[in-house]
């Protein structure tokens, strides 16, 4: 594995932290949309984002759209009886692979048993974190806090527990799998913000993300809508467009593929 400072300041396929700038109601019927928009900053000074996606949830499905590489996970969550699945899209390969929850979990399980074990501080810590958690209700301020990683994190109330607790699963998966799929350590502390954020029914608005060791942060904002709009749901036609056209692979095969063309997209800007 690469060092741990690397990988955990390493902004990953599309995702380290998901966070909200504003929370927009709609009537009952929309329920089951949500559209967040997320920039990830790597310094506050910064005014460019490092990453921009739009996540939709549309009825049971949640697709996630990365700006640049141009790429979509698409999820779909367990079921009693039936495993959740990602299908991830690199649209500038042409190439689709799939990975399962039940893969993702098992991968993590072992992965957090090695990294128990390491004398690494913070990938020993992300194994198995242990944060002070204060909540100021009247400011809506969340706090995590430990010797090593602090998350400071700006939030409004939910609203709806339904949508928060589909939030949450969809955000957990989706850092077991951004921790797979870039070999990163134990995805613990993202997990027990989520953990956080569900008990006091409260989604981010902005999270702050610091590792005490290299004085390294992370920055989010998050813009929230109960409804899709017209240029969201075409996105969606597009998005399942793809699915059926793009060339299925493993996920090595894809990993490899979308290496090589971000290789060939460099050296044409060079």
């Amino acid at each position: 594995m690469r060092t741990i400072h690397a990988l955990l300041t390493q902004v990953t396929f599309g995702w380290l932290v998901l966070l909200g700038a504003a929370f927009v109601h709609s009537p009952a019927s929309h329920a089951q949309e949500l559209r967040i928009e997320t920039k990830v900053f790597g310094a506050e000074e910064d005014e460019e984002p490092l990453s921009h996606t739009v996540t939709l949830f549309d009825k049971n499905t949640v697709y996630d759209f990365v700006e640049e590489p141009e790429q979509i996970a698409i999820f779909r969550a367990p079921s009693p009886g039936s495993g959740g699945q990602f299908i991830l899209l690199d649209v500038g390969s042409a190439r689709r692979t799939e990975v399962s929850t039940d893969r993702i979990a098992g991968l993590m399980e072992k992965l957090s048993k090695w990294a128990a074990e390491q004398k690494d501080p913070l990938l020993k810590f992300s194994a198995a974190p242990k944060f002070k958690e204060t909540f100021d209700r009247e400011t809506g301020v969340l706090t995590l806090s430990s010797d090593l990683w602090e998350y400071n994190v700006a939030t409004i109330p939910a609203g709806s527990a339904p949508i928060l607790a589909r939030y949450r699963e969809f955000t957990d998966w989706y850092t077991r799998l951004n921790t797979m799929m870039n070999s990163s350590p134990p995805p613990g502390p993202r997990l027990e913000l989520n953990r956080s954020l569900e008990k006091y029914g409260v989604m981010p608005v902005e999270i702050r993300r610091t590792l005490k060791s290299n004085k390294s942060m992370l920055r989010a904002t998050h813009l929230f809508s109960w409804r899709l709009s017209r240029e969201d749901r075409v996105r969606l036609d597009e998005a399942r467009k793809y699915l059926a056209s793009f060339k299925k692979v493993d996920n090595e095969e894809f990993i490899a593929a979308k290496a090589a063309h971000a290789e060939v997209v460099r050296g044409q800007s060079e």
